[in-house]
C-alpha cells in the first residue's frame, strides 16, 4: 500500500476564470489590443494623431464626451472628426488569430462599449443645489464634436458586408501612424490588398443618396463593369491588362462615365491591379484612378476605398509611367480638403518629397513626363502642408526640409516651377513649431535671404517673405540667425516697397518679421491678429492666415483651386 506508484492526475474541466477572450487577449501582441478595452480589435481605426482604437470604443468616447488617456494631444482641436479603417493591422489580427487557432474577434455593441468607456470616466460630481444644468465635458481633441448615437453610422467608412457570413474590411490601411500602438506601419500596405478581389462590397451607408452621381449609371456603363469584373476574375495578365485598358478608355469619354465607373466593385478590383508585377496593367490601372479622380464627387469615394496604401506602394518602387500617374492620382485627390489628414496618415508624403525632390537625371522617362510627375508630387504635398495634422509629418521626415530647400535655391531655370512649389511648401512648415525648428536646422533662414537678393519683385521673394514671417513666431533663435544672414536690408526693401496688390501683403509680413527681428514682436501681437485674422502664436499656414494672394497666385501657376471640394481639370486625363 505505502509503495504504490505515483500516478498523475489529470483534469479536463477548463478554471471558469479563464474564458477564451481574456487568455488569448494577454497573449496578444501589445499592438493587437485597443488601448480604451484592452482585447483584441475586430474593427481598428486610426484617428488624425496616429492612434488606432476599436471603432465602438472610440465612437462610444464620442457620444459621451470623454477623452481617452492614451489618445495623443498633438493635433489641433478643430481637426475633422475622420476615422481610418486600418485594414493591414485587422487582417494582421485575424491572421495571428488563425495561426494560433483562436477565433477571430468580434466587435462588442455599442452598449457594450459604452459601459467600458463609463468605467473609465472619473465619477460624476454630486449635484449641487442649483438646478442649473452642469457644463459638458470636453470633447475628444481629434474633432469629435458632434455626439453620435448608438444608430449613427461610421462617419469615415463606407460600410461594407461579405456575402458569407464570416464580414471582412477593405477601407483603406495605414501605412504611416505615430501611435503609441503601432498601427499598419509594421504591416506593408500591400498586405491590405491581398484579399481585396476576394470580396464582394454592398454599400449600405445613409448617406448614398447624397454621394450619389447626379446621373443614374447607363445600361452601358453597368455593362462595361460586368464585364471588366469578369475580365479580372481570370488570372492570365493580358485579360487584366486588357480590362483595365478598357477602364482608362472609359474614363476618358465623359463626366457622367466617371461618375458612373466609381462603383465600390470596381474601386476594390482596382486596388490589386494597381500592386500587380505586370507593367502594362499597373499602368493602366493607376492612369484610370486618375482619371476617376478628376470629378470631385469621386475624390472621398476613392479615399475610403483603400486606394491611397496601393497608390503609395507605386510611388515607392511602381512602374516609372504607373509611379507618374500615382503621383497625378494623389495631386487630384489632396485637392479635397476631407481627404488630406487620411492621405498623410496613410503614408504618402515621405515618396512623395522624394519623388518631388528627385534630380531629373535620376528618372528613366521623358523629361516632360519627369518634370510633369515632380509637379505633381509638388502640388499634392503643397495642398497636403495646409493640413495642420501634416505639416509636423513633413517635417519630422528625415531629410525632406533640406530636400525642399536644396530645390528652392536650384540655379536651374527650367524648374521655376519646381522652386515655387517647393517655398511654398517651406512656407506652410513654417506654420508650425516642428517645421520652424526643421527649417532652422537646416539654413532655411540664410537660404531665403539669399534668395531674396535675386529675387527682388519675383514670385520667389513673395515665398520666401512668407516663410521668414512663419519662422519669426515667437523665436529668440530666428533673431540671431536673421541678424546672421543680413535678412534687415532685404527685409527693409520689401517693407518700403510702396506698389498694391500682393505689394501690400508683402509689405505687412515684412513689417512684422522685421519687428520681430528687433524683440518689438510681442508689443505688435494684438495688431498682428487684426492684420492677419489670427492669434499671434497660434500655428497656421500660408493659406488659413489669409494671405489669399498666395492661393490666387498659386491657382494660376499651377491651375488649381486652394480650397478643399475642387473638381474638374485639376489635372490630366491619361
Amino acid at each position: 500500500m505505502g509503495s504504490g506508484k505515483a500516478r498523475w492526475k489529470l483534469s479536463f474541466h477548463r478554471s471558469p476564470s479563464s474564458s477564451p477572450s481574456s487568455s488569448f487577449s494577454a497573449e496578444a501582441p501589445p499592438e493587437f489590443l485597443c488601448p480604451i478595452s484592452r482585447s483584441l480589435m475586430a474593427d481598428p481605426v486610426i484617428v488624425p494623431s496616429g492612434d488606432t482604437f476599436e471603432r465602438r470604443c472610440i465612437e462610444a468616447c464620442s457620444a459621451l464626451d470623454f477623452t481617452p488617456p492614451t489618445l495623443s494631444s498633438c493635433s489641433s482641436p478643430s481637426t475633422p472628426l475622420l476615422l481610418i479603417p486600418n485594414v493591414a493591422l485587422k487582417n494582421a489580427i485575424l491572421t495571428w488569430c488563425d495561426r494560433s487557432g483562436l477565433p477571430r474577434p468580434a466587435p462588442p455593441s455599442a452598449e457594450a462599449a459604452r459601459a467600458i468607456v463609463r468605467r473609465l470616466m472619473p465619477p460624476a460630481p454630486a449635484a449641487p443645489d442649483d438646478p442649473s444644468p452642469p457644463p459638458p465635458p470636453v470633447a475628444l481633441r481629434e474633432g469629435l464634436k458632434a455626439p453620435i448615437g448608438p444608430d449613427t453610422p461610421p462617419p469615415i467608412s463606407v460600410r461594407t458586408r461579405r456575402v458569407n457570413p464570416n464580414p471582412r474590411f477593405s477601407p483603406p490601411s495605414s501605412s504611416a501612424s505615430s501611435s503609441s500602438y503601432p498601427s499598419s506601419s509594421s504591416f506593408p500596405s500591400s498586405e491590405m490588398a491581398a484579399g481585396a478581389a476576394e470580396e464582394t462590397l454592398t454599400q449600405e451607408t445613409p448617406t448614398k443618396a447624397r454621394e450619389a452621381p447626379e446621373a443614374s449609371p447607363t445600361a452601358s456603363c453597368d455593362r462595361l463593369e460586368e464585364e471588366i469584373l469578369t475580365q479580372l476574375k481570370d488570372s492570365e495578365p493580358s485579360e487584366q491588362e486588357a480590362a483595365m485598358a478598357s477602364l482608362r478608355q472609359a474614363t476618358r469619354e465623359s463626366r457622367e462615365r466617371r461618375l458612373a465607373l466609381c462603383t465600390p466593385r470596381l474601386l476594390a478590383a482596382l486596388r490589386p491591379m494597381l500592386l500587380s508585377r505586370y507593367a502594362g496593367v499597373q499602368v493602366n490601372a493607376a492612369a484610370a484612378l486618375v482619371n476617376l479622380s478628376l470629378e470631385a464627387p469621386n475624390k472621398v469615394r476613392i479615399v475610403r476605398s483603400g486606394a491611397v496604401p496601393p497608390l503609395v506602394d507605386v510611388l515607392k518602387g511602381g512602374h516609372p509611367e504607373a509611379r507618374d500617374h500615382a503621383a497625378g492620382a494623389l495631386f487630384s485627390l489632396a485637392l479635397e480638403e476631407e481627404n488630406r489628414a487620411a492621405i498623410g496618415v496613410l503614408g504618402a508624403i515621405e515618396p512623395l518629397i522624394q519623388l518631388f525632390t528627385r534630380a531629373p537625371s535620376s528618372f528613366s522617362s521623358s523629361s516632360s513626363d519627369a518634370h510633369r510627375a515632380r509637379r505633381d508630387a509638388g502640388t499634392a504635398l503643397y495642398h497636403l502642408s495646409v493640413a495642420s495634422t501634416n505639416q509636423s509629418k513633413m517635417a519630422r521626415t528625415p531629410g525632406a526640409v533640406k530636400a525642399l530647400l536644396a530645390l528652392a535655391t536650384a540655379p536651374n531655370s527650367d524648374a521655376a516651377a519646381l522652386r515655387r512649389l517647393a517655398l511654398m511648401v517651406a512656407g506652410n512648415l513654417a506654420g508650425c513649431a516642428d517645421g520652424r525648428a526643421a527649417l532652422m536646422d537646416a539654413g532655411a533662414v540664410a537660404a531665403l535671404v539669399g534668395l531674396m537678393r535675386d529675387a527682388a519683385g519675383t514670385p520667389e521673394e513673395e515665398y520666401c517673405v512668407a516663410a521668414l514671417y512663419g519662422m519669426s513666431k515667437g523665436s529668440l533663435r530666428f533673431r540671431g540667425a536673421a541678424r546672421a544672414a543680413g535678412a534687415e536690408a532685404v527685409l527693409m526693401r520689401v517693407a518700403e516697397d510702396s506698389g498694391g496688390g500682393r505689394a501690400g501683403v508683402r509689405r505687412q509680413m515684412a513689417r512684422r518679421t522685421l519687428r520681430a527681428m528687433r524683440g518689438e514682436d510681442d508689443d505688435a501681437a494684438a495688431a498682428a491678429a487684426a492684420a492677419f485674422g489670427t492669434e499671434f502664436d497660434d500655428d497656421g499656414s500660408i493659406v488659413s492666415e489669409g494671405l489669399v494672394s498666395f492661393r490666387r497666385r498659386h491657382q494660376r501657376d499651377f491651375g488649381t483651386g486652394g480650397g478643399g471640394g475642387g473638381g474638374g481639370s485639376n489635372t490630366t486625363e491619361f
